[in-house]
């Protein structure tokens, strides 16, 4: 059923959800109200405020108050998820299946932060109990657990396997091995919040060592004579031209140095050792990543005409009057 703007009175007597509890004193009302509701089930204003809080924890959060259209998307993900878990019910995908990757990926949230204090701390910063983000989660994985079953198991692998040469012809140049530089390197590390004589000091140093490599010492010689200065690093490596000091590198000749160039870990010295240009990746080489994204690319589209044919069957309202009072949700993308 399409969304609609005005209700049936039957409709409306769900508006407004009273949910009790109990304030550090006294007990209190809160008035939660219903902003969608799905197959009999509401989406409540409390829940689309976890969804953007929940970002703070798991994502790149929003630094405002997140605009209407926002709101309305963040609103359409939990409506779309809760047809797939109905869609997952049916068919038997349930917690219990998938308890492991439940606690894996809490686990994995919780190692983002230094120390359980800190995780607990943004928790309550956001003003979400742990249930909270821990149903988030459970209501992930089984969404992802559905869209692999019934979207990305079924995509003929024949009809990928004719396809992908297609692709590669049609699209090499989005196969391009990017232009490399092996180089030779020192790096002085200083950490950004250091006192401003501490920077100096490291950066005297970077002139020092550079300065002795003008004088022709050797890499070898001079780190043997820093090996126990831990913040000093000796070390060979290859990038690609397309990153910062890639491309810093590739203006150089061969054995010609630069330094000390101030980087985010402190200060480094750079010496090109060689060069290797672009070159046209074989299809040997991209096949299996051609193979993923028309596997991802089909899945997204018979996703897609499976939610279309779901809010067509299954009854389901979006309050526009409730959602447009949804306001001071409090994101604090500070950890």
């Amino acid at each position: 059923m399409n969304t609609q703007k005005y209700l049936s009175n039957i409709t409306l007597n769900i508006i407004f959800l009273l949910l009790l509890f109990v304030g550090n004193v006294e007990a209190q009302i809160l008035i939660d109200s219903v902003i969608a509701v799905v197959d009999g089930q509401a989406i409540t204003q409390s829940e689309l405020i976890d969804e953007f809080r929940i970002t703070v924890i798991t994502d790149k959060p929003l630094s405002r108050e997140p605009i209407e259209i926002e709101k309305q998307q963040n609103l359409n993900l939990i409506i779309n998820r809760k047809l797939v878990l109905q869609g997952a019910q049916k068919i038997g995908i349930t917690a219990v299946d998938h308890k492991k990757q439940v606690t894996e990926r809490i686990a994995d949230i919780r190692a983002k932060f230094p120390s359980n204090k800190a995780f607990q701390n943004v928790l309550l910063k956001q003003e979400l109990e742990i249930k909270t983000l821990e149903k988030w989660v459970y209501e992930q994985v089984i969404y992802d657990a559905y869209y692999k079953r019934q979207f990305v198991n079924r995509i003929d692998n024949k009809e990928i396997d004719e396809l992908a040469p297609q692709y590669f012809e049609t699209n090499k140049t989005q196969f391009i091995a990017p232009a490399k530089v092996t180089i030779r390197s020192v790096l002085i590390s200083v950490s950004s919040d250091s006192s401003e004589e501490k920077k100096q000091a490291a950066k005297h140093l970077a002139e020092q060592i550079n300065e002795r490599l003008q004088n022709g010492e050797t890499y070898d010689a001079i780190e043997q004579s820093y090996k126990t200065e831990k913040s000093i690093s000796f070390y060979s490596e290859i990038i690609t031209t397309d990153t910062p000091l890639g491309a810093v590198v590739a203006e150089l000749e061969p054995t010609e140095r630069k330094g000390p160039i101030t980087v985010p870990e402190g200060y480094q010295i750079v010496e090109l050792v060689k060069k290797t240009p672009a070159r046209q990746k074989e299809y040997s080489e991209v096949k299996d990543e051609i193979a993923k994204m028309i596997r991802h690319s089909k899945a997204e589209s018979e996703f897609k005409k499976w939610l279309a044919r779901q809010k067509e069957r299954e009854p389901w309202y979006i309050l526009d009057d409730a959602l447009e009072r949804v306001s001071r949700i409090k994101i604090d993308p500070k950890q």
